[in-house]
């Protein structure tokens, strides 16, 4: 089967500007610095997380596609793994850095949204009202656990936040963007291989995590010295 590597292609630079993004963001966290906030690492966080996430919305209908007898298990098995990265991101940062550990990041969110993807991922109309849902819902103030997956209230300083109303409407967007293309993403421009970048898109889950924890270590000791 040819491997198409336009997605890829797109998570690998996408890699590359939040590894940069991260280099910054990971030492104000750790240091009370406010670097991130210069206006080119600004939106450099910004493209490449609305990004990761888009794509991870259009991979889930690909996924769909490619696995439509067993989809659930497919879905269940890689959300697994999603989820053992997110822990690994959570424990991590309570070790280093207590009081600003995450609580619910990307992989937290795209560990949710894909282990519930099955319910709506087949079904191009529901997948567009849940859609239009998530961009006016208001989420009610419940609990800080509640509160936190869904951004109704910020309880605590973290590292690392994608709650679900404001990262929600980015993966259905990729999805519904997949339902209507019904193909696998194909720019013709990324659809060679790209040295370095095609292998950092097909390698962003451990790359992300890896990196991340990483960085954290590497700060924290120089924080320390």
């Amino acid at each position: 089967m040819v491997r198409h590597h336009t997605i890829d292609n797109l998570r690998g630079f996408a890699f590359i500007l939040m590894f940069i993004f991260h280099l910054y963001s990971i030492w104000d966290a750790i240091n009370g610095t406010n670097y991130r906030q210069a206006s080119i690492l600004h939106y450099m966080g910004i493209i490449a997380r609305t990004l990761f996430i888009l794509l991870a919305g259009y991979s889930i209908y690909m996924s769909y596609k490619k696995h439509k007898d067993d989809f659930k298990t497919e879905r269940t098995k890689r959300s697994i793994t999603i989820l053992v990265h997110a822990i690994i991101m959570t424990l991590a940062s309570y070790i280093l850095t207590p009081d600003k550990y995450i609580r619910f990041g990307i992989l937290h969110f795209i560990f949710l949204t894909t282990l519930i993807s099955p319910l709506f991922a087949p079904y191009k109309t529901l997948t567009l009202i849940i859609f239009i849902l998530s961009i006016i819902i208001d989420y009610p103030q419940v609990n800080e656990i509640i509160d936190t997956i869904t951004g109704a209230r910020v309880h605590n300083s973290m590292m690392d936040w994608f709650p679900l109303n404001k990262n929600l409407p980015i993966i259905l967007l990729g999805l519904v963007i997949a339902q209507q293309i019904n193909r696998p993403l194909k720019i013709n421009i990324l659809e060679r291989e790209i040295p370095i970048v095609t292998e950092l898109g097909k390698n962003s889950l451990n790359l992300y995590t890896g990196h991340y924890v990483i960085i954290m270590i590497v700060y924290k000791i120089i924080s320390l010295l």
